[in-house]
């Protein structure tokens, strides 16, 4: 017995997806019987964790960032311009894209009206399943200062060649590294068992399956078209097979719908990037700043839900109104950190100013945002591959003049 147990625990230790699937259906079902105190140890745990990750990912991002600028050549400039432009086109393009689906599909599928307030039944409140205490992890700044400041060295190592600080830059890289690949993915397993227990034992799963089962379907849709689009796109500049390259990302999609934040996939997604064919420097340089920039996936879950809760509360909106907000939004949650709920908790003041929800809106909204973040998360981290497949495919084109290989 002793023997079949070490097997298995070291099967799933070395297989890090398999690891995540068996500790979502661990996590509904242990939601289903187990105790508050119980559930309460967990959200304790995945406290502390979201902490240590926000403290982080900063770090993470520039020693990777700059390291990848100091190693692209002169062409850092080029590539900065074309990665951030088309991250921000990308989110853009999801969010009008969902927009106008939502404004034709959901009008006929959203009829239930919320009254006496629009409360949610059924939803055991937050402070019933807070953390029995948590550490706080301060970042030494947060991640638009380490992106900034990772252009600012990199650009600086190219320019004057500073050997001693990037030598440094690159013990950093691998000081976080060690701590991503030794901590943070051991533990992620239980970070995710926890979280997805939690929502059993919360009601939120039960809520997003009875109030809001054909949105999430038609949002799922939307999801895999713009994934898809976005990879046919890849492909096409690229010249190989975008169904070969989305398969070789789906342990990065995998991973991020079960933990729910970027930061967490970080490492996963650089692993699957490598892989695509890209050059290191390309992936060194698109991943870790797509992973706070390209929010497409956000974008969706964001636009279908504020639109299907304005039809809710019977509320007007316009088409200029909700290009302003997407617009807005895709600069605005540039700040929101890479851990479950960033985006949402960003983007809260703006929905409430330039959408005019009122307290009840924003927490149906904020509640099914971090109920289905895994669901955007995915689409995020995923389509980051196809943004780096077209950037590295753009720039060695323009760089060498060298046609590019087809799978």
């Amino acid at each position: 017995m002793k023997e079949t147990l070490l097997k298995i625990w070291k099967f799933f230790s070395g297989n890090l997806i398999w690891a995540v699937i068996a500790m979502i259906a661990l996590g509904i079902a242990f939601g289903t019987f187990v105790p508050l105190w119980f559930v309460r140890i967990f959200t304790t745990f995945n406290a502390i964790f979201s902490s240590l990750l926000s403290f982080t990912v900063p770090l993470l991002i520039l020693a990777l960032v700059t390291v990848a600028i100091a190693d692209t050549g002169n062409g850092a400039g080029k590539m900065l311009v074309i990665t951030v432009s088309l991250a921000y086109v990308s989110t853009v393009l999801a969010g009008m894209f969902t927009y106008g689906v939502s404004d034709i599909v959901f009008p006929k599928l959203v009829t239930m009206k919320a009254g006496a307030g629009g409360t949610m039944e059924g939803v055991i409140p937050a402070e019933d399943l807070a953390p029995y205490f948590t550490f706080a992890f301060p970042p030494i700044m947060d991640t638009m200062s380490a992106l900034l400041l990772s252009f600012m060295f990199g650009l600086a190592i190219l320019k004057f060649s500073m050997p001693v600080i990037k030598g440094l830059v690159n013990e950093l890289r691998d000081v976080v590294m060690m701590i991503i690949t030794k901590v943070v993915l051991p533990l992620l397993p239980f970070y995710i068992f926890g979280m997805f227990m939690k929502m059993q034992v919360s009601g939120e799963m039960k809520m997003v399956t009875h109030v809001y089962i054909k949105v999430i379907v038609v949002m799922v849709i939307l999801f895999i078209v713009v994934l898809l689009a976005q990879y046919v796109i890849a492909g096409l500049v690229s010249h190989r097979n975008p169904f070969k390259l989305l398969k070789t990302m789906f342990p990065a999609l995998i991973t991020a719908l079960a933990s729910s934040s970027s930061a967490a996939t970080l490492p996963v997604t650089l692993r699957c990037a490598e892989k695509m064919g890209a050059r290191k420097n390309v992936v060194n340089f698109v991943i870790p700043m797509c992973a706070n920039i390209h929010l497409s996936g956000a974008a969706v879950r964001t636009v279908a839900i504020t639109v299907a809760t304005m039809l809710m509360f019977d509320m007007p909106y316009t088409t200029m109104q909700y290009l302003g907000f997407i617009m807005i939004f895709s600069i605005t949650v540039l700040a929101a950190p890479g851990i479950p709920g960033g985006v949402i908790m960003a983007a809260v003041g703006m929905i409430e100013v330039m959408l005019g929800f009122n307290t009840d809106m924003i927490a149906i909204t904020v509640t099914l945002s971090i109920a289905l973040d895994s669901l955007g998360t995915a689409v995020n981290v995923c389509g980051d591959g196809a943004l780096m497949m077209i950037v590295d495919a753009w720039t060695k084109e323009k760089d060498s003049g060298k046609p590019i290989e087809v799978i």
